[in-house]
Protein backbone atom coordinates (compact mmCIF):
# COMPACT_ATOMS: atom_id res chain seq x y z
CA UNK A 1 0.00 0.00 0.00
CA UNK A 2 1.37 3.16 -1.14
CA UNK A 3 1.43 6.44 0.95
CA UNK A 4 -0.36 9.38 -1.03
CA UNK A 5 1.41 11.94 -1.26
CA UNK A 6 1.10 15.26 0.18
CA UNK A 7 0.31 18.66 -1.84
CA UNK A 8 3.34 20.68 -2.02
CA UNK A 9 2.58 24.64 -1.50
CA UNK A 10 4.10 26.47 -4.11
CA UNK A 11 6.36 29.48 -3.36
CA UNK A 12 4.39 33.05 -3.53
CA UNK A 13 6.90 33.41 -6.72
CA UNK A 14 5.78 30.16 -8.29
CA UNK A 15 1.89 30.55 -7.79
CA UNK A 16 2.46 34.19 -9.43
CA UNK A 17 4.70 32.54 -11.97
CA UNK A 18 2.16 30.45 -12.75
CA UNK A 19 -0.97 32.21 -12.73
CA UNK A 20 1.70 34.66 -15.64
CA UNK A 21 1.83 32.01 -18.21
CA UNK A 22 -0.95 32.21 -21.13
CA UNK A 23 -1.48 29.01 -23.23
CA UNK A 24 -2.77 29.61 -26.91
CA UNK A 25 -6.46 28.01 -26.83
CA UNK A 26 -5.26 24.87 -28.74
CA UNK A 27 -3.07 24.33 -26.01
CA UNK A 28 -5.95 25.13 -22.88
CA UNK A 29 -7.88 22.86 -23.99
CA UNK A 30 -5.76 20.16 -23.69
CA UNK A 31 -4.34 21.08 -20.38
CA UNK A 32 -6.90 21.61 -17.96
CA UNK A 33 -3.87 23.80 -16.34
CA UNK A 34 -5.74 26.92 -14.02
CA UNK A 35 -7.22 24.69 -12.14
CA UNK A 36 -3.99 23.13 -10.75
CA UNK A 37 -2.87 26.56 -10.16
CA UNK A 38 -5.87 27.82 -8.27
CA UNK A 39 -5.88 24.85 -6.22
CA UNK A 40 -1.68 25.48 -4.79
CA UNK A 41 -3.18 29.17 -4.44
CA UNK A 42 -6.16 27.90 -2.50
CA UNK A 43 -3.44 25.86 -0.36
CA UNK A 44 -1.15 28.95 -0.22
CA UNK A 45 -4.09 31.16 0.82
CA UNK A 46 -5.07 29.01 3.31
CA UNK A 47 -1.55 28.59 4.84
CA UNK A 48 -1.14 32.11 5.17
CA UNK A 49 -4.46 32.50 6.04
CA UNK A 50 -6.32 34.50 3.70
CA UNK A 51 -9.49 33.67 4.14
CA UNK A 52 -11.02 36.49 1.55
CA UNK A 53 -8.78 34.96 -1.07
CA UNK A 54 -9.01 31.57 -0.13
CA UNK A 55 -12.96 31.90 0.21
CA UNK A 56 -13.06 33.61 -3.97
CA UNK A 57 -10.91 30.71 -4.81
CA UNK A 58 -12.97 28.42 -3.38
CA UNK A 59 -16.01 29.48 -5.74
CA UNK A 60 -14.13 30.26 -8.74
CA UNK A 61 -13.40 26.50 -8.51
CA UNK A 62 -16.18 24.70 -7.46
CA UNK A 63 -18.83 27.10 -8.30
CA UNK A 64 -20.90 29.96 -6.74
CA UNK A 65 -23.75 29.46 -4.57
CA UNK A 66 -25.39 32.93 -3.82
CA UNK A 67 -24.13 36.40 -4.94
CA UNK A 68 -21.97 36.17 -8.10
CA UNK A 69 -19.30 38.84 -9.50
CA UNK A 70 -20.08 41.04 -12.27
CA UNK A 71 -17.67 39.75 -14.32
CA UNK A 72 -18.88 36.14 -14.34
CA UNK A 73 -21.13 36.55 -17.16
CA UNK A 74 -20.54 35.08 -20.22
CA UNK A 75 -22.34 35.22 -23.72
CA UNK A 76 -24.82 32.61 -24.58
CA UNK A 77 -26.31 31.06 -27.65
CA UNK A 78 -29.68 29.63 -27.82
CA UNK A 79 -30.52 26.07 -29.62
CA UNK A 80 -34.14 24.70 -30.12
CA UNK A 81 -34.65 20.74 -29.42
CA UNK A 82 -33.02 19.82 -33.13
CA UNK A 83 -29.67 21.25 -31.95
CA UNK A 84 -30.46 24.26 -34.70
CA UNK A 85 -29.27 28.05 -33.52
CA UNK A 86 -31.85 30.33 -32.81
CA UNK A 87 -31.04 33.66 -34.30
CA UNK A 88 -32.44 37.13 -32.92
CA UNK A 89 -31.70 37.00 -29.21
CA UNK A 90 -29.16 38.68 -28.72
CA UNK A 91 -30.33 40.90 -26.58
CA UNK A 92 -30.41 37.79 -23.92
CA UNK A 93 -27.29 36.61 -25.01
CA UNK A 94 -25.88 38.00 -21.05
CA UNK A 95 -25.97 35.15 -18.85
CA UNK A 96 -24.83 35.58 -14.92
CA UNK A 97 -22.49 31.69 -15.08
CA UNK A 98 -21.99 29.60 -11.92
CA UNK A 99 -20.40 27.30 -12.98
CA UNK A 100 -16.98 26.64 -11.35
CA UNK A 101 -13.41 26.27 -13.39
CA UNK A 102 -13.02 22.63 -12.40
CA UNK A 103 -16.12 21.81 -14.70
CA UNK A 104 -15.61 24.50 -17.12
CA UNK A 105 -11.99 23.74 -18.24
CA UNK A 106 -13.60 20.32 -18.86
CA UNK A 107 -15.44 22.27 -21.54
CA UNK A 108 -13.24 23.97 -23.03
CA UNK A 109 -13.37 21.44 -26.55
CA UNK A 110 -16.81 21.84 -27.05
CA UNK A 111 -18.44 23.85 -24.97
CA UNK A 112 -21.12 23.75 -21.95
CA UNK A 113 -24.37 23.22 -22.70
CA UNK A 114 -26.80 24.85 -20.07
CA UNK A 115 -30.87 23.27 -19.12
CA UNK A 116 -32.18 26.94 -18.55
CA UNK A 117 -34.83 27.58 -15.61
CA UNK A 118 -38.45 26.79 -17.60
CA UNK A 119 -39.72 30.62 -17.04
CA UNK A 120 -36.38 31.56 -19.00
CA UNK A 121 -37.02 29.32 -21.51
CA UNK A 122 -40.65 30.05 -22.01
CA UNK A 123 -40.03 33.66 -22.54
CA UNK A 124 -37.11 33.32 -24.66
CA UNK A 125 -39.46 30.85 -26.66
CA UNK A 126 -41.97 33.76 -26.99
CA UNK A 127 -39.58 36.14 -28.14
CA UNK A 128 -38.30 34.33 -30.78
CA UNK A 129 -41.65 32.58 -32.02
CA UNK A 130 -40.12 29.16 -31.56
CA UNK A 131 -38.95 26.69 -28.98
CA UNK A 132 -36.00 27.46 -27.43
CA UNK A 133 -34.56 24.35 -25.64
CA UNK A 134 -30.87 25.34 -24.29
CA UNK A 135 -28.07 27.64 -24.24
CA UNK A 136 -24.78 26.90 -24.80
CA UNK A 137 -21.68 29.13 -23.76
CA UNK A 138 -18.86 28.29 -26.90
CA UNK A 139 -14.91 27.35 -25.60
CA UNK A 140 -14.25 30.77 -26.95
CA UNK A 141 -16.31 32.12 -24.42
CA UNK A 142 -14.94 29.65 -21.76
CA UNK A 143 -11.40 30.58 -22.51
CA UNK A 144 -12.11 34.25 -21.94
CA UNK A 145 -13.88 33.71 -18.48
CA UNK A 146 -11.03 31.78 -17.17
CA UNK A 147 -8.35 34.34 -18.82
CA UNK A 148 -10.47 36.66 -16.83
CA UNK A 149 -10.47 34.68 -13.57
CA UNK A 150 -6.55 34.39 -13.99
CA UNK A 151 -5.85 37.95 -14.21
CA UNK A 152 -8.28 38.69 -10.98
CA UNK A 153 -6.87 36.06 -8.94
CA UNK A 154 -3.01 37.26 -10.19
CA UNK A 155 -4.03 40.82 -9.18
CA UNK A 156 -5.23 40.04 -6.27
CA UNK A 157 -2.58 38.40 -5.33
CA UNK A 158 0.00 40.84 -6.43
CA UNK A 159 -1.95 43.44 -4.11
CA UNK A 160 -0.93 40.98 -1.32
CA UNK A 161 2.70 41.09 -1.96
CA UNK A 162 2.78 45.06 -2.34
Amino acid sequence: MSVPESPTILSFEDILTALEVRLEFEEAISQPQLTQVLEQCLLFAQAQNLTDIAQLIKQELDGYIGELPSDRNVKLSYFDGGGQLIKGLNQYSNYPLVTGIRKLELHLKNGLTLRLPAQILTFLSEVAGREVDSGHVSPLEINKLLENIRDLIYQKLKFIAN
